[in-house]
């Protein structure tokens, strides 16, 4: 009986030690790039380096920081459609990003 209720007692360590290494492994989040999110949802309208013609702004300079880049992206602006239920708020964000790595060089 007192085998039976170590080799219980091991099980149940095993299986707690097993989860607690794999949940700090789930938790992390991948970070996304956001040039081909970009190029597949707004190159057609702002070019492929965010600078096409004088009808899109460009965005390389445009006056907007990252939480107004978000929001625009999010919910549209002017001739620009919102893309809330195209992109989930990560690739948003890794667009919003790539646009600040232009804006900042």
């Amino acid at each position: 009986m007192k085998k039976i209720m170590f080799a219980f007692v091991v099980m149940l360590i095993s299986i707690a030690s097993c989860s607690k290494k794999s949940t700090p492994t789930a938790a992390k989040e991948v970070a996304l790039d956001g040039a081909p999110i970009f190029a597949t949802n707004c190159a057609r309208c702002h070019g492929a380096e965010g600078i096409k013609d004088s009808r899109t702004p460009n965005l390389h300079t445009i006056a907007l920081d990252k939480a107004g880049l978000v929001n625009s992206i999010t919910h549209g602006k002017g001739h620009m459609p919102a893309f809330s239920d195209k992109l989930s708020t990560a690739e948003i964000l890794a667009v919003a990003d790539l646009i600040v790595r232009w804006h900042n060089k």
